[in-house]
């Protein structure tokens, strides 16, 4: 699919019936509007909203007060709930919803400002992430979103043919978490928990993984960019320089604004996201303001 095929494709009129879904950008991501979270979603609403994060990659709701158990109740609909980063901290009560912080009070950094797409250091990767925000900076703190399609649409026919034939290593080594277990302070996983001896132990648990550089979306059949600065080490079986080379051919054209949506938080927006389209960015531009936002991750889909 063409550039502007796709663009045209995603600003065409919804059919959705049970919310209204406003594109945010031609390129990626939609405000949805009309649902109340408190209460239970029946079977029609539920399939719609599906459709329509396959269809846009990002989902915004916004004002959406509600308990954490309401939280994953809408969570379920996308997904079955499952921690895929044991090294989050969670809310007390609540084993699935972790906790990001950054909070110099309380000596809590969380941190994601570089491009990735969540957990693509473990081969069963989230599908689908959610975050809901609940103390928000007054200024800065925003999350850009980028369409790994989009992305691809953009390059030529033969840098497309040429990333199909390769595959990347994924390590969380190459993130901040090797920093936190090993006991950095300023890591940016909040407390300073971490020893020699833990960032060994997950070494042994999480060894690096191999994912194709280029994917087929199960849903949408469009192509994607499966690799990122956050956690890809290295395209493998070329040499290191060319594999740096093609990596930030590919990484420029996520800075891309045409292929971007950026998200203006405010206390009770909730953000749903496809993993298997996207690649995302939190700024980190709010000095020692509090930002503490709810993560939920859902259970690799099995098929991509």
């Amino acid at each position: 699919m063409s550039a502007s095929a796709a663009a045209a494709a995603q600003s065409a009129p919804a059919t959705f019936t049970r919310f209204a879904a406003e594109p945010y950008t031609p390129a990626i991501g939609a405000t949805i509007s009309g649902l109340d979270l408190r209460q239970e979603l029946d079977a029609e609403t539920a399939a719609q909203l599906r459709a329509a994060l396959a269809r846009f990659g990002v989902l915004v709701l916004r004002e959406q007060d509600i308990a954490p158990e309401a939280y994953l109740r809408f969570a379920q609909i996308f997904g079955q709930p499952d921690r895929h980063n044991v090294y989050l901290r969670t809310l007390p009560g609540q084993p699935l919803v972790e906790v990001l912080e950054s909070d110099p009070a309380a000596n809590r950094n969380a941190r994601a400002d570089a491009w990735h797409s969540d957990v693509t250091w473990r081969a069963d990767a989230p599908a689908t992430t959610l975050l809901h925000g609940k103390v928000i900076p007054k200024l800065g703190g925003d999350t850009l979103w980028a369409s790994t399609a989009a992305a691809y649409d953009r390059l030529s026919e033969g840098l497309r043919a040429h990333l199909a034939t390769l595959e990347a290593v994924h390590s969380f080594e190459t993130s901040g978490i090797r920093e936190a277990l090993a006991g950095r302070r300023d890591a940016g996983y909040g407390e300073n928990s971490g020893s020699p001896e833990k960032l060994e132990a997950a070494r042994l648990k999480f060894p690096p993984v191999v994912h194709p550089v280029v994917k087929t979306h199960p849903i949408t059949g469009r192509k994607v960019l499966y690799v990122n600065p956050g956690f890809t080490s290295h395209i493998r079986d070329i040499p290191k320089e060319q594999s740096n080379q093609l990596l930030n051919l590919v990484y420029d054209v996520f800075k891309t604004p045409e292929v971007q949506l950026r998200l203006r938080w405010s206390p009770n927006t909730i953000a749903v996201w496809d993993n298997r389209q996207t690649v995302h960015y939190g700024a980190k531009d709010y000095g020692d303001q509090h930002r503490l936002l709810h993560r939920i991750t859902l259970q690799h889909d099995g098929v991509f």
